[in-house]
């Protein structure tokens, strides 16, 4: 293939994966973690995107109905922020 013949934005761009038809009940069954993950073979960003895609918080809550657990799992507390703990660690008393 010359430059002639070839678009100039052929393969640059890749398109979205698109949400599988079984995602939602797959997604209340398993839930959002390395298991979904695994399932599809994908990576999280786009599990995130065929969430939002399936229903956003509508699906989020059948899953906290059905599972039981917390409405948002994996939403961390405020004060953990880039992999750290913004309080201050108290010291421990040594044993001796």
């Amino acid at each position: 293939m010359n430059d002639e013949t070839r678009k100039w934005d052929t393969g640059l761009i890749r398109p979205y994966r698109p949400c599988p038809p079984d995602f939602a009940e797959r997604y209340i069954e398993i839930g959002q973690g390395k298991e979904i993950e695994e399932h599809y073979r994908t990576n999280w960003r786009i599990i995130c995107r065929w969430i939002e895609e399936a229903g956003g918080d509508a699906l989020r809550a059948k899953r906290h109905k059905v599972s039981g657990g917390f409405a948002r799992p994996n939403k961390r507390a405020k004060r953990y922020v880039l992999g750290k703990t913004l309080t201050a660690v108290r010291a421990r008393k040594r044993k001796e």
